[in-house]
């Protein structure tokens, strides 16, 4: 009862104490160290935040799909990304979270955030297959454009391109035109600059790889 009172008046120094004492009464109890975790959140203490739900988590007292994606995000913001990619990969093979596309974009995040570029590109394409549109596979392309796998990236921003309702059409014509170049299929690459630098955010970037062709593509020819 005290401790529903000092929450409902948002009293959160006031209520760990408590909840502390009550996780020691009744340790099986989730609710108590959810409530913990999230007093701790409204603290700023994140670190204590995580502790805690690593330490449900630990004690197989976190099973829903609410939990599990905040114990991964608190892994994130805390700098542990590799224990999130492993706490969500769990989750999916448990069938213990809802496996959609956003799910699949936070476990891309996860190993995106712990280097492991290529841990993260199945998740990505599941989650630019279920997603209502492609940015999801630009960002699976900026991956592919990262490990320099040119033509996986040019396959990549086709889906993208043909799924649609992109945020930032214009950055997608920039990396299929940088996919296309970095195949030596200057021409082909030509009208998608053409097209990036109707954009006054990507004009300049558009103009340079233009520049790149034209120079590429007007080399004197050798005498004789």
């Amino acid at each position: 009862m005290l401790l529903g009172l000092y929450m409902q008046r948002e009293n959160y120094k006031e209520s760990v104490p408590l909840l502390l004492r009550l996780i020691e009464l009744a340790p099986e109890k989730k609710i108590y160290w959810l409530q913990l975790s999230a007093v701790y959140g409204q603290l700023e203490d994140y670190p204590n935040a995580l502790a805690i739900m690593q330490l449900a988590y630990g004690s197989k007292l976190l099973t829903e799909d609410a939990e599990l994606r905040r114990l991964a995000d608190l892994q994130l913001f805390n700098g542990i990304p590799y224990r999130c990619g492993q706490v969500l990969e769990a989750a999916i093979e448990t069938k213990t979270a809802n496996a959609d596309d956003k799910l699949y974009d936070k476990l891309a995040n996860c190993w995106l955030a712990a280097g492991e570029l290529d841990k993260a590109l199945p998740p990505l394409s599941r989650a630019a297959e279920l997603a209502s549109n492609g940015d999801a596979f630009v960002r699976l392309a900026e991956v592919h454009v990262q490990r320099s796998d040119w033509a996986a990236a040019q396959t990549a921003l086709e889906r993208a391109l043909a799924k649609g309702q992109l945020k930032d059409a214009a950055n997608a014509q920039v990396l299929m035109g940088l996919a296309l170049l970095s195949q030596h299929k200057l021409a082909e690459a030509r009208p998608w600059f053409e097209r990036a630098q109707l954009s006054e955010k990507h004009r300049q970037t558009a103009k340079s790889y233009l520049q790149l062709i034209d120079s590429q593509t007007k080399r004197p020819l050798p005498p004789g």
